[in-house]
């Protein structure tokens, strides 16, 4: 049976501070995409790479917001590390 778990039940002030971070990633420069971060039924990690030159992150969509505020506060509390890993067409 499946459950009938609600969506959209976070606070408004989860998503107003989601939205927030959002925007305060997006003027650093850094694309934010949620994805389904799972291949071959592994589950993988989010992060960070660079594309062409520009700053990607990768969350996994399934997150909570107040898991995804924690992602996005932490990147946003940190300098970009200078070991992130590129990818190059």
């Amino acid at each position: 049976m499946k459950s009938t778990k609600k969506k959209g039940g976070d606070s408004p002030e989860l998503k107003d501070r989601l939205s927030e971070l959002e925007q305060k990633l997006v003027q650093r420069g850094i694309h934010l995409h949620y994805d389904l971060l799972e291949a071959a039924g592994l589950k993988l990690k989010d992060g960070i790479c660079q594309i062409r030159g520009e700053y990607h992150l990768f969350v996994d969509r399934r997150k909570s917001s107040a898991d995804k505020i924690e992602i996005l506060q932490d990147y946003l509390n940190h300098p970009l590390p200078d070991d992130i890993p590129k990818v190059e067409d």
